[in-house]
Order: structure tokens, then sequence, then C-alpha cells
């Protein structure tokens, strides 16, 4: 099953999360989960990638 989310290194060398399958940043409760420490982003881009595939296998 594909991933979801990925993380991309910004100019400035912070990270953000994107979906992958729009390309776009992640927002997540109205929070965009950007401008991030590698640490943090890897830790959030493996919980929504966990939520998403407990979801695709529910339907």
């Amino acid at each position: 099953m594909t991933q979801r989310y990925d993380i991309e290194k910004t100019p400035e060398g912070t990270w953000d999360i994107i979906d992958v399958f729009t390309g776009l940043p992640v927002v997540e409760v109205g929070v965009p989960l950007i401008d991030m420490p590698i640490e943090e982003a890897d830790d959030l881009v493996e919980l929504l990638n966990c939520r998403d595939r407990e979801q695709r296998e529910d339907t």
C-alpha cells in the first residue's frame, strides 16, 4: 500500500509534511505541518501514515 504522507526539506533547512496524493502540505486540526525539525516531522509522518493505513483497511 502506498504511503500517503512524506517529508520534504525546505530551502531553509526545515521539513514539511506533504500529502503525496495532492502534493500539498498537510493541515491537521487547522495547523499546517510545516517548518519542523527532522525528528518531529519524521515522528508525525509515521503516525499519519499509520492512521491513514488503518482508515483505508477499515473501508
